[in-house]
């Protein structure tokens, strides 16, 4: 149950591009997508959670951190890894508001082939 709970995590929040486990799971699958190579003292939920800044297990558990972060404060059916399988995709980018944002609009630089 575990599996399915841990791939529909790593299919929501990735928005449907991750369709298998790959690195050898569903929480590695999520670590790479996110551009995370490397487990964290052997673990790649370590590694998820140091990633959203999580610094160290609740209760002695990384996977109750994880659901903390996502505001979770107490398991789903009877696990947190069904809290995580609940939890929202990430929104949509920001919103860019005129005259606030810091980006270069337009400031493209390369030179086209003119015909």
């Amino acid at each position: 149950m575990s599996l399915i709970l841990q791939q529909q995590y790593a299919e929501n929040q990735s928005l449907g591009a991750i369709s298998e486990p790959t690195g050898g799971s569903w929480v590695s699958a999520y670590c790479l997508y996110l551009g995370i190579t490397e487990p964290s003292n052997g673990t790649w939920i370590q590694a998820l959670c140091e990633h959203f800044g999580i610094t160290q297990p609740l209760y002695g558990s990384w996977v109750i951190a994880l659901a903390n972060y996502y505001g979770f404060t107490e398991p789903v059916n009877g696990t947190w890894w069904g809290a995580l399988a609940t939890a929202g995709a990430p929104g949509p980018p920001t919103s860019l508001i005129w005259e606030t944002t810091t980006s270069l609009w337009e400031a493209e630089a390369t030179t086209w082939d003119q015909p």
